[in-house]
C-alpha cells in the first residue's frame, strides 16, 4: 500500500513536469501573442489621455461649425480607440515609430483615420506617399493638411499629440515577460510540491519516514518563497504566486503534522516500554508493626 502511493506521488510529480515542459514550449508561442495584447493596451490608454485632454479644453473662441466637427473627431477617435484595432511596426524592432498607412492591413493611424473619416482620404495618400513614418509635428507648413485641422478646430499641437508611434509586438517590458513565463515554472513548484504532499498524506502520514518529512517542510518552504516572489511582480503574477503559496502551507503542513505524529508515537512506545519493565508489589505487613506500602521494580 504503502509503496503504490509513494509510486503515485511521484507519478503525480513527472505528469505535471511534463506539462511544465509543455507549458514552457508554448509560452514561447504565445510570446508574440502576450506582446500584442500588451501593445494595444498601451495605445489604448495613450488615447484615453488625448480624450481627456479633447474634451476639457477651451474652445469658447471656435464658431460653431468648427465646435461641431471637432465633437465629431473626438467620437471618432474614441470609436477607433475602444475597435484596439491600429497599425503595426513591423519595420523598426525596438523602435517607436509612427506610421499613417499599416501597408500589409491597410489599417489608418488615428489622425489618418480622423482624416478619412471626413472624406479627406486624398491628404492621407499624399502623406503616406512622401513618408509613411512622418511625425505629424513634420507636416507644419502642409497646406492641406494645416486647412483641414483650422476647419475642424484642431491644432497641430494637438494633432501631433493624437498621433501614436508603434514599437512592435516582440516588445513586452519586463515585468510582462517575468509574468508570462512564471506560470510554467510555478507548475514545475507546484507539481513537485503536490508529489511530496501525497506522499506525506498517505503514505507517511504517521511520520515514520523521516526523509519524508524534511523533504515535505523544504518543499513547501521553498514553494512559500517562490510564490511570493513571483506575486511581487505585479498583479498578473498573482494567481500563480497563490497557487505556489497555497501548494508551499499544504506541503509544510502534512509534513510538520507527520513529523509531529511520529515524536507522539514514540512518546507512547517509550512510556508503553517502561510500564512493560516497571513492577509494582504491595507491601503488606505480617507482624502488624511496621507499615503498609508499594514496592517499585525496575529492570533496564
Amino acid at each position: 500500500m504503502k509503496r503504490s502511493l509513494v509510486l503515485s506521488a511521484v507519478v503525480v510529480g513527472i505528469i505535471l513536469a511534463g506539462r511544465t515542459r509543455g507549458e514552457a514550449e508554448a509560452t514561447t508561442v504565445d510570446r508574440h501573442a502576450v506582446g500584442h495584447a500588451y501593445e494595444v493596451q498601451r495605445i489604448r490608454m495613450h488615447f484615453d489621455s488625448v480624450l481627456s485632454e479633447l474634451r476639457t479644453r477651451d474652445i469658447s473662441t471656435l464658431s460653431s461649425e468648427q465646435a461641431q466637427r471637432r465633437s465629431a473627431l473626438v467620437t471618432v477617435l474614441e470609436t477607433y480607440r475602444n475597435r484596439g484595432v491600429f497599425p503595426h511596426n513591423r519595420d523598426f524592432p525596438g523602435e517607436a515609430i509612427p506610421y499613417f498607412i499599416d501597408r500589409p492591413t491597410g489599417t489608418l493611424c488615428a489622425v489618418a483615420h480622423l482624416l478619412e473619416s471626413t472624406g479627406r482620404r486624398d491628404i492621407v495618400d499624399a502623406v503616406a506617399a512622401l513618408d509613411n513614418n512622418v511625425w505629424v509635428k513634420d507636416l507644419a507648413g502642409n497646406r492641406s493638411f494645416e486647412g483641414w485641422l483650422d476647419q475642424h478646430g484642431l491644432t497641430l499641437d494637438e494633432a501631433a499629440r493624437i498621433q501614436v508611434p508603434y514599437v512592435g509586438d516582440g516588445v513586452v517590458p519586463e515585468p510582462q515577460v517575468s509574468a508570462l513565463y512564471s506560470r510554467g515554472t510555478s507548475t514545475a513548484v507546484v507539481g513537485a510540491t503536490a508529489a511530496v504532499s501525497l506522499w506525506n498524506a498517505f503514505a507517511n502520514r504517521n511520520g515514520q519516514q523521516g526523509i519524508a518529512s524534511l523533504a515535505g517542510i523544504a518543499a513547501g518552504v521553498a514553494a512559500a518563497g517562490y510564490g511570493s516572489a513571483v506575486m511581487a511582480t505585479g498583479d498578473a503574477s498573482r494567481g500563480v504566486g497563490a497557487m505556489s503559496l497555497a501548494a508551499g502551507g499544504i506541503s509544510t503542513f502534512l509534513a510538520t503534522r507527520g513529523f509531529l505524529r511520529q515524536r507522539h508515537l514514540a512518546s507512547e512506545a517509550k512510556k508503553a516500554q517502561l510500564a512493560a519493565r516497571t513492577t509494582l508489589t504491595p507491601i503488606v505487613p505480617l507482624d502488624g508493626k511496621s507499615g503498609a506500602g508499594l514496592s517499585v521494580s525496575i529492570k533496564f
